[in-house]
């Protein structure tokens, strides 16, 4: 049997498509799921839910139910990256945001590697410092009142997938034309891989989503 990978998913209540990362038919190989209760999405975006021992015990859970590797449902969690990852036996990585040095590094010189998340204006300090993001970074975010935005952060409309696309590659289109160096994205939230299918088309550029995060993470188990 392959080995399951373990996702420490927030407390919310929007239904998520095929494609998050939080859908188990999202992924080729079994996963297993931790709600962590009382973790809702905007305060932890924001960085007001700061407990790290919430995370701790449901990776536990995790980790005794077989988990042999750990991702999240969102890059915010990278500001738990450290405690996680010293607490708990197996690879741990909460967010996509670990992976912007290697993939900025990756490209040429010319080229710069754009941050799509949820809350650009959550991308603070902690979360620079935690994941090596320089200060210069290129990062964007929807509207604050935006579809997606309303419905992952506040709940308040059901997730309309085709709406959501429909913003995320209006968003890239824009960004790309403002900055035309950009040589592909980094989608910060996990429930945003629905939509990389749409972006890469539009743009003609890569995209790196939590999906191909926890794909790399499975490969590298020893299986």
């Amino acid at each position: 049997m392959r080995s399951p990978l373990g996702i420490l998913m927030l407390d919310t209540a929007f239904a998520r498509p095929v494609g998050d990362a939080g859908n188990p038919d999202s992924w080729p190989f079994p996963v297993l799921i931790e709600r962590v209760r009382r973790a809702y999405a905007r305060p932890v975006v924001q960085g007001s839910f700061a407990a790290n021992a919430p995370f701790k015990e449901a990776g536990q859970r995790l980790v005794d139910r077989g988990a042999k590797a750990i991702i999240t449902t969102c890059g915010f969690l990278v500001r738990h990256q450290d405690a996680l990852q010293a607490s708990l036996p197996v690879p741990v990585l909460t967010s996509t945001l670990t992976q912007y040095r290697r993939l900025q590094s990756a490209m040429r010189s010319d080229r710069r590697l754009a941050i799509l998340t949820i809350d650009a204006g959550a991308i603070d300090t902690s979360v620079r410092a935690a994941a090596d993001i320089d200060a210069g970074a290129l990062v964007f975010s929807p509207a604050a009142d935006s579809h997606f935005v309303s419905a992952i952060l506040d709940g308040e409309d059901p997730l309309d997938v085709a709406r959501a696309e429909a913003e995320w590659v209006e968003l890239a289109r824009r960004c790309q034309a403002a900055h035309p160096e950009i040589g592909g994205w980094l989608f910060e939230c996990a429930n945003m891989p629905p939509y990389s299918a749409a972006v890469q088309r539009a743009t003609g550029l890569p995209v790196y989503d939590a999906l191909a995060l926890g794909r790399e993470l499975h490969a590298g188990l020893q299986i």
